[in-house]
């Protein structure tokens, strides 16, 4: 009987033990490419893990057989034009890993798939060429070489990218979505993250422009944006299809990228802090923040949106008289 309450006890003490560990001040750093950068923002910094003025709770994961607890006391982000570099330096110093990982707006490739590792599943999107609803790009569509020669800024007319010329002129007022900070753009449809000679940046990519009837904006964006306004742009179709919801959520459009976050496979010591990192990622507090500022995730609904108004339909002719 004596053994069974001291097994009891001792069952009882290991989580108040456990629980009552030391938490431990760590770092984690991150890359964000630009193209995602406007969905991802301040998520995964000592900022949002730790807001001001709320009270600093611990993040605890099991790692190794032992619990562990983390404050992220020096969390930062890095904004580049793409993940590659920073892909290649990680994977370059794997053998001395550190609490880092890199916010993915593609696959890994089968090469990087050998030593990085895939930690979380974030969102849906994709490029997107819009323009005002009935424009003829709506229907005739662009083949994906005129799609990439607009975005970059090398085809200025629609005539010149095979489009029937529009009823406001054949000149095309490119917008490409970013800050324009040091003239820089997001990356879409090949085009390289700078705004083009001529162009303009806006953060939502010119969709308001579009929106208002102007058929000279040629909207470079993307679809969590772009779905919004389904009843006064269209997206164009680029090399025969356009992207919906459907084929953005299963990235069977060619245009549709995931958004991950990835780490090196062998962390070492830096596993259990990773662990707590991705914790946090996949938990209320970051996915509330990424939805607010309009990822489209991996799980759950999308928030509902307006979308195009169905094409009228000719009167029935009159029937014949007698």
């Amino acid at each position: 009987m004596r053994c069974t309450v001291l097994a009891l006890a001792l069952c009882l003490l290991a989580p108040a033990t456990a629980s009552a560990r030391k938490a431990e001040d760590t770092f984690f750093n991150s890359v964000i490419p630009i193209r995602v950068d406007h969905l991802i923002g301040f998520t995964p910094t000592t900022f949002a893990i730790h807001p001001a003025g709320e009270r600093v709770k611990p993040i605890t994961v099991r790692s190794g057989g032992k619990t562990h607890r983390y404050i992220f006391g020096n969390a930062a982000a890095v904004v580049g034009p793409s993940a590659g570099i920073y892909m290649r330096n990680m994977i370059r110093q794997r053998r001395y890993p550190s609490p880092q990982g890199i916010f993915l707006d593609r696959r890994l490739t089968t090469k990087e798939r050998r030593h990085v590792r895939l930690r979380a599943d974030l969102g849906r999107d994709a490029d997107v060429l819009a323009v005002t609803r009935g424009h003829p790009a709506c229907a005739a569509g662009l083949t994906r070489t005129a799609a990439q020669a607009i975005a970059s800024g090398t085809i200025r007319t629609w005539s010149a990218a095979g489009v029937p010329v529009p009823e406001g002129g054949d000149a095309i007022a490119l917008r490409r979505a970013g800050t324009g900070v040091e003239g820089s753009a997001e990356p879409r449809f090949g085009a390289a993250g700078r705004v083009p000679r001529g162009a303009k940046a806006a953060p939502d990519g010119g969709l308001g422009e579009a929106a208002s009837g102007r058929t000279a904006i040629a909207a470079v964006t993307s679809w969590s944006r772009a779905r919004a306004f389904q009843q006064t742009t269209c997206a164009v179709p680029v090399g025969g299809s356009a992207p919906d919801d459907a084929s953005v959520r299963a990235l069977t459009h060619r245009d549709a990228y995931p958004i991950a976050f990835v780490t090196l496979r062998r962390m070492r010591s830096a596993t259990p802090i990773a662990a707590a990192f991705v914790k946090y990622l996949t938990g209320p507090r970051a996915t509330g923040l990424f939805r607010t500022r309009g990822m489209l995730m991996a799980q759950g609904a999308w928030p509902a949106v307006p979308g195009p108004e169905p094409a009228p339909q000719p009167e029935p002719p009159p029937p014949p008289e007698g």
